[in-house]
């Protein structure tokens, strides 16, 4: 019966809402139709079913030819009473046969309240982590509440109330260009040693993933514009100046037919970024913080309150301390040789008492 379920789920999803077609169903011989019980009511008033459907002996195959029949409208009706009249229950038929249809179209997943004024698609054929929830505001308009998308890749044409078959459309439109800008990331989340965005979802546009021990890069993306691509640095003084003078150089040997991955390993000459050691990503989070390895050196923890983690550190070589931002502000703010000129801070290392430079503020700008 499992299988029945599995292969019927909108038949299920109707039965509980009952403004459509009330169905009883009833096989005592599963899976055959030997000794069955079905009723079809159309609110209150029986619809008698076609013959053919009566005659078939398999359970599927019935139900499958019993829903055809009633949503092409060939089913013999016992009476000459109207089913339902006026606009309302009308237009929940309709907007019900048409999440039907976009059910087997799309392969997706569709969950929706009794009068179909709120619903939800998910789990579409290849693209599990997407989902789209739209609400009615005509008869059968729609207008996007809630996506799965970047919003510097939604158009005015997607924010638009239209048909429940048009907004899946488009929204189906966009994730098929949006596919090169997913794989890059994918790949550098696969490859590198991604520490922000704390949790990774589909409508985030950047990753900061390190470079070395004190450095990290911080790659933005345009959804829709794979050439626009920003990248930001991290760390050391020297070293970022090194790391962004070598960049700047080589942004003309960007070669459009290699991911995004490939061509900073090819800019900045390396055979491979660090990887994030085995496990996901809260576990290896837990595990640096156990060993300090990449904790503040100031609260000794690896996430602040504001889930930003340690990345900006002292142009001492021999000192590997990293700290998080508003740790060493604060700590700034406490000594009385520290400064600020226009933008920068300047300080001492709490540890190696080297002297530190840093915009804070922009920094701040470039993690949100």
């Amino acid at each position: 019966m499992n299988d029945f379920r599995q292969k019927f789920p909108f038949l299920v999803q109707l039965e509980a809402c009952h403004f459509l077609y009330q169905i009883r169903l009833h096989f005592p011989d599963y899976p055959t139709t030997n000794n069955h019980r079905v009723s079809v009511f159309c609110g209150n008033v029986p619809i008698t079913l076609d013959p053919e459907v009566s005659s078939i002996k398999d359970v599927d195959e019935f139900v499958q030819k019993l829903v055809d029949s009633l949503d092409s409208g060939r089913e013999g009706r016992s009476t000459s009473k109207p089913c339902s009249t006026g606009a309302p229950s009308t237009t929940l038929t309709n907007l019900a046969l048409e999440l039907l249809s976009i059910q087997r179209q799309y392969g997706c997943e569709v969950a929706f309240d009794k009068h179909i004024m709120h619903v939800e698609f998910s789990n579409f054929d290849g693209r599990r982590n997407h989902s789209l929830t739209l609400n009615r505001t005509g008869a059968e308009l729609f207008k996007v509440a809630q996506h799965t998308l970047p919003e510097l890749a939604v158009s005015e044409l997607f924010k638009r109330q239209t048909t429940l078959q048009r907004h899946v459309q488009v929204f189906l439109d966009l994730l098929d260009q949006l596919e090169e800008f997913y794989n890059n990331l994918n790949t550098i989340d696969d490859l590198c040693y991604v520490v922000l965005p704390a949790t990774i979802d589909t409508k985030t546009v950047y990753r900061i993933f390190k470079y070395d021990r004190k450095v990290f890069l911080k790659v933005s993306l345009h959804p829709l514009q794979p050439a626009a691509i920003d990248v930001g640095f991290f760390g050391p003084t020297k070293q970022v100046a090194k790391l962004r003078e070598i960049y700047d150089e080589r942004q003309d040997d960007w070669d459009a037919d290699c991911n995004v991955y490939t061509n900073l390993l090819r800019i900045f000459n390396v055979i491979a970024f660090p990887m994030r050691p085995a496990g996901n990503h809260e576990e290896t989070q837990q595990l640096g913080s156990e060993l300090g390895e990449d904790s503040c050196g100031i609260c000794m923890n690896y996430q602040d309150g504001y889930d930003r983690v340690p990345v900006i550190s002292c142009d001492n070589e021999q000192c590997n301390l990293i700290f998080h931002i508003h740790c060493l502000k604060e700590w700034f703010a406490t000594q009385r040789e520290s400064k600020k000129i226009f933008t920068i801070s300047i300080g001492n290392c709490p540890y190696c008492t080297h002297k530190i430079s840093s915009s804070f503020d922009e920094m701040l700008v470039l993690l949100s």
